[in-house]
């Protein structure tokens, strides 16, 4: 319902339901009432129609998804952002960013073999600008949780 409309809702809906009774006399006084609750809130028959014709405010489908979405979305940056720690960002797992991952594992690269080293150093210079694939994603946690990196933090 409109802004207006709102905090009487559940006695219009009250009055709409009466409408359906048996005796005239019920429907007549339930539909001047309803008139009458309208006015008081500056509002007319037309105005409940309009909410009822438009439950959404006139918004289509799309334009609610794209509402959703960027709502969304805004949640998920806002979450990110108190995920910050000592590093520079953590996402909403609670995982260091892939090039701080990568970091962590080449400053522990002593204790890796020639083929670990070598994609390590990879993924160190590559994650500055993309992030890994799912494969070389899945290689680089296990080489930093066994590293001893942890979810909340290097």
């Amino acid at each position: 319902m409109a802004n207006e409309l709102a905090p009487i809702a559940g006695k219009l809906a009250s009055l709409v339901r009466m409408l359906s009774s048996d005796r005239d006399g019920e429907i007549v006084a339930a539909a001047r009432a309803l008139v009458r609750m309208l006015m008081g809130a500056g509002s007319d028959i037309h105005a409940l129609a309009d909410q009822i014709e438009k439950p959404n405010g006139g918004l289509t489908d799309a334009e609610m998804r794209n509402l959703y979405d960027a709502g969304y979305a805004a949640g998920v940056r806002a979450v990110e952002g108190r995920q910050h720690g000592t590093g520079d960002f953590h996402s909403v797992d609670g995982l260091p960013a892939w090039g701080e991952i990568a970091l962590f594992c080449q400053q522990n690269g002593d204790r890796l073999g020639e083929n670990e080293r070598t994609f390590v150093n990879e993924m160190a210079s590559r994650t500055v600008w993309r992030e890994p694939t799912e494969k070389q994603a899945k290689w680089l946690r296990s080489i930093f949780y066994r590293l001893g990196g942890r979810r909340d933090g290097l």
